[in-house]
């Protein structure tokens, strides 16, 4: 459906129908017409694939709502010109952990993310030539066969990507300290791996042998000092 009809239709919608469709995956609600309005339930399965040009902001920004309506204008455009980057905004007040991800520290900011990763951050004049010549420099105006697949991770990994990463170290040491023991075993003192074993055997009942004739030895003196 075009923007305009789609809006009057979800306005017939009753809101927990509209609730559940901006919490479903993939959903993006446009807002200002052309513009996708980007949330923490559905920002991460957009921005992963094609090119985003997204504005972080916050309503009480005085810079934020002197943009909005130049960024409306943005949108517009690229649609009119079918450019292959979409043109997006955050309220950074709703969803605040992915302004915290994207490493958002004033508003507005505007980001180029392209399939889920930071190209960019803008930082020209706030006018559609300027945002046009700087998405063209990044490569967000080609085709996505063509443009260069560079950038750096949204700062912020994952719980899942961190408890990974401890349980690779974990297990690196674990083994490495298994591949010492099993080689200290079969090497010292003899080159038999079962003499080994019987040696390292006996010698650890040895010393369990002298742990308790020691105890038992000063337990007698023990009980004697507390008699006198």
């Amino acid at each position: 459906l075009p923007a305009a009809p789609m809006k009057r239709a979800m306005a017939l919608w009753p809101l927990p129908v509209l609730a559940l469709l901006v919490s479903l995956p993939g959903f993006a609600v446009a807002e200002k017409e052309n513009i996708v309005k980007l949330t923490k339930f559905n920002f991460d399965d957009n921005v992963k694939r094609g090119s985003w040009f997204v504005k972080f902001y916050a309503p009480w920004c005085t810079h934020c709502q002197r943009l909005a309506p130049i960024w409306e204008k943005l949108a517009d455009q690229a649609v009119g010109k079918d450019w292959p980057v979409k043109i997006a905004d955050v309220d950074c007040t709703v969803s605040k952990t992915i302004c915290e991800k994207a490493g958002i520290k004033a508003f507005p900011t505007l980001a180029l993310i392209t399939d889920g990763m930071l190209k960019g951050k803008y930082h020209g004049d706030a006018s559609l030539p300027s945002f046009q010549e700087w998405l063209n420099s990044q490569g967000a105006l080609q085709d996505a066969s063509s443009a260069a697949q560079q950038g750096v991770p949204l700062a912020g990994s994952t719980l899942e990507e961190e408890r990974d990463a401890a349980q690779a170290t974990v297990a690196t040491h674990t083994e490495a300290m298994r591949a010492v023991l099993l080689n200290m075993v079969a090497r010292f003192p003899t080159q038999s791996m079962v003499v080994n074993m019987y040696f390292y055997f006996g010698t650890g009942l040895l010393v369990l042998i002298v742990f308790y004739l020691v105890a038992f030895e000063m337990l007698p003196e023990e009980d004697h000092d507390k008699e006198s």
